[in-house]
């Protein structure tokens, strides 16, 4: 199958600022894998160093690094936190 899907990723923790806290919109070839994920992730957040270090969820679950996206999906990306 071809064609794009949509990813839309809320923002959560150091995120937050970008944009108000709205969530992004990341138009990805149809197959695309959490990778590219991350690399338009890291275009639309000013190539923040602190994506490398999150986890990105999907309405059920921390997703593994290979992980491939088939059709549109809800994501958040989880900065690591600091505390007790």
């Amino acid at each position: 199958m071809s064609g794009s899907i949509t990813l839309t990723v809320n923002l959560f923790g150091a995120f937050r600022g970008h944009e108000n806290g709205k969530p992004l919109t990341l138009s990805l070839p149809h197959g695309a894998t959490l990778i590219e994920a991350r690399r338009a992730l890291k275009a639309a957040l000013d190539n923040n160093p602190l994506i490398d270090d999150s986890a990105l969820a999907d309405e059920t679950q921390i997703l593994p690094e290979d992980a491939v996206f088939e059709r549109d999906t809800q994501l958040a990306i989880l900065p690591p936190v600091c505390g007790g």
